[in-house]
């Protein structure tokens, strides 16, 4: 288990606009280049499971997640199975006025790699994520 934090991203948009795009079925395909076939396994009130595929060096594997979503302020998502079973990490979204503060913590599990590399690998992946969130959300915007 690797600790792991990326605190004070801010995005251009208030909370309850982010958190709308962020519902949106548009808004699911924002991270198709690395993750594809999505199945919703289960939904708790909450809490969903979802089953997909992974792209991870340079191989598609199979991979399920929970996510616990607390709208609009926070986002739990543990990976259950996959390259990164045990990951557990936090998403905390915070008014900023007209922008939206994005905190992102956890530890992570993963490959045999060094704890240093492990928590730069993680901190990469979610970078990306968050790049193609950030391309999709302004798309969606535009079309308001």
């Amino acid at each position: 288990m690797v600790y792991f934090e990326d605190m004070g991203t801010a995005i251009d948009l208030p909370l309850d606009e982010l958190e709308a795009l962020l519902e949106t079925e548009e808004h699911g395909s924002a991270h198709a280049e690395d993750v594809r076939n999505f199945q919703v396994v289960e939904t708790v009130g909450p809490t969903i499971v979802l089953a997909y595929e992974r792209r991870f060096e340079g191989r598609w594997r199979k991979a399920k997640t929970r996510l616990t979503a607390f709208p609009p302020y926070c986002r739990c998502v543990e990976d259950l199975e996959g390259d990164f079973a045990g990951t557990r990490f936090f998403v905390l979204h915070r008014p900023d006025g007209e922008r939206t503060r994005v905190d992102v913590f956890g530890d992570v599990r993963g490959p045999s790699k060094s704890p240093e590399q492990l928590r730069r690998l993680w901190l990469d992946i979610l970078a990306k994520a968050h790049e193609e969130d950030l391309a999709t959300l302004r798309k969606l915007r535009g079309r308001k």
